[in-house]
Order: structure tokens, then C-alpha cells, then sequence
């Protein structure tokens, strides 16, 4: 009977340090998605204005290089991270539009390199329209906070 009780709470005990530690894993990738998110967006946007600007200041190409290294690293990074379980359909969307945004910032410089900076190879890239989809899911992250 005591042996079946010990049994009993060391279960219990168990199964609420697991709970803790998912809370703690979920958390955590929230953390560290939200700063994906918010580093990728301030430097889209940072990169948007470099580009427009270096249609006609040619100097602006090694500020756009430095913006390209940092998305990739970001990038790099978010790559690395496991999702909990309750997040999972978040990051496989973020997933996505991470390996999209690397093709695109991949293809962006490859163009840089061959043509320069033109308002066409810009547009053409579609990285402004990844990142706003990138920032579509920070409201469902934020809301894995409350799960």
C-alpha cells in the first residue's frame, strides 16, 4: 500500500516537472521567435529604405551587404531552433517563409553582384511581402504564451 502511494506522488511529481519544463520550452521559443520576427522586420525595413537609396548612392551597396549578412545570420539561427509541440503549425509556417526569405536574400545578392542596385531587381525580389508574412505570425506566437 505505502509502496503504491511513494509510486503515486513520484508520478505526480514527474508529471509536473514536465509540465514546467514544457511551459518553460514554449516560452522560450516564443522568446526566441519574437526576436526572429522583430530582428527580420527592423532589418526588412532598414534594407527597403538602403535599396531605394542606392538606386542612386552607389555607397549604400556595402550598407545592403551588412543588412543581407545580418537576415542570413537571423535567418541562420531561427533554422536552429525546435518548436514545442503546441507551436508547431507557427514554426512550420515560420519555416517556410525563413527558407523562402534566405532563397530570395540569396538571389538579391547574387543580382546585386552581376547588375548593382536597380528599383527592378528590388522589386522583383519579394522580400518585403516575406517579411510582412514573417510579421503575420507574431500575434499567434504571442498568443502560445497563454497556452
Amino acid at each position: 500500500m505505502m509502496l503504491t502511494a511513494i509510486i503515486g506522488s513520484s508520478m505526480l511529481i514527474l508529471s509536473a516537472c514536465s509540465i514546467v519544463e514544457q511551459a518553460n520550452q514554449s516560452l522560450n521559443y516564443v522568446s526566441g521567435a519574437t526576436d526572429y520576427i522583430e530582428q527580420i522586420s527592423s532589418a526588412g525595413t532598414e534594407l527597403q529604405q538602403l535599396a531605394k537609396d542606392a538606386v542612386n548612392n552607389p555607397d549604400a551597396t556595402g550598407q545592403i551587404q551588412e543588412k543581407i549578412d545580418l537576415i542570413q545570420a537571423e535567418a541562420a539561427a531561427f533554422a536552429e531552433m525546435n518548436a514545442p509541440a503546441i507551436g508547431e503549425s507557427i514554426h512550420e509556417n515560420l519555416v517556410s517563409y525563413n527558407n523562402q526569405l534566405t532563397e530570395v536574400i540569396n538571389q538579391f545578392e547574387t543580382s546585386i553582384a552581376e547588375q548593382g542596385i536597380t528599383a527592378e531587381n528590388w522589386e522583383r525580389t519579394g522580400i518585403p511581402e516575406l517579411i510582412n508574412n514573417i510579421n503575420s505570425l507574431k500575434d499567434p506566437l504571442s498568443g502560445l504564451q497563454s497556452e
